[in-house]
């Protein structure tokens, strides 16, 4: 099953501050939205690649949410080799589809920029699971509220985080339970099939879920949730040295890659 959460390792990633790794996350995923070309995009695409290596995570779930998103990546860099409009033909085909936009002429500009989009998808899905599978949520919501964000916010936002993970787990035994009974083909390659056996998951799904927003309740409930009152925390956490270094070396990496687009480099002309 697809689901990020924590998984407590010795490496350098982990022992960073949250705060520095938001802010990393943050230049990562502005710089792949700022290029367009698939060259800059790799260079992003093997730094996140390194991160995951260095921090000891698993890359079976990096290739288990790649096939969950090869379908969508399929679609975007067809729409993008077909319609984008490039001055570079590589193949033109006889009979355009004038009524649809594409104009029978597959550029080079169209592929480059095809490719770009899905290794942005790629870069943003490897980046995301970085943060919360080297992060204790206690420690996110920390550097969320020192950063300015609103403890509500905050707790909501980490909740949520949370609580994927335990629903896709749920669905998953729900699925197997209902696959011992024979009432779900899930396995079926026809997608109404598949779709109609999907639907028997949502009942007991949303009211498991719905049994767990009210344990939740109870719980925040009987710790005085959103009581007037000022705030204290058990963790308390200190910008390092090397912590500083990395803050600095993020918002250098930021400035060039701005520069860099403002130049005209970097993207497709």
């Amino acid at each position: 099953m697809v689901g990020a959460s924590y998984i407590p390792k010795k490496s350098f990633l982990h022992h960073l501050d949250a705060r520095v790794k938001l802010a990393i996350l943050f230049v990562i995923l502005t710089l792949a939205l700022t290029f367009s070309h698939p060259v800059y995009i790799l260079v992003l695409l093997a730094v996140v690649i390194l991160a995951w290596a260095s921090a000891g995570l698993p890359f079976d779930f990096l290739k288990t949410l790649v096939k969950y998103f090869t379908g969508i990546a399929v679609l975007i860099f067809a729409i993008q080799v077909l319609f984008y409009p490039g001055e570079t033909p590589l193949l033109k085909i006889s009979a355009p589809i004038a009524t649809i936009g594409f104009s029978g002429t597959i550029s080079q500009e169209g592929v480059l920029f095809g490719a770009a989009m899905v290794l942005r998808l790629v870069v943003i899905m490897a980046a995301a699971p970085l943060l919360i599978m080297t992060t204790p949520l206690s420690e996110l919501i920390l550097a969320l509220v020192k950063i300015r964000i609103p403890y509500r916010f905050a707790f909501i936002l980490t909740t949520a985080m949370s609580l994927l993970p335990s629903l896709q787990n749920r669905a998953f035994l729900i699925q197997q339970a209902q696959l011992c009974r024979g009432v779900g083909d899930f396995e079926n390659r026809n997608l109404l099939v598949k779709l109609k056996a999907s639907a028997s998951l949502l009942v007991p799904l949303i009211l498991g879920s719905f049994r767990d927003s009210q344990v939740l309740d109870v719980a925040i409930s009987s710790r005085a949730f959103g009581a007037p009152t000022p705030r204290t925390y058990l963790l308390e956490t200190h910008l390092r040295t090397i912590d500083v270094a990395l803050l600095i070396f993020s918002a250098l990496a930021l400035i060039a890659g701005i520069t860099l687009r403002m130049l005209n480099l970097g993207i497709i002309r």
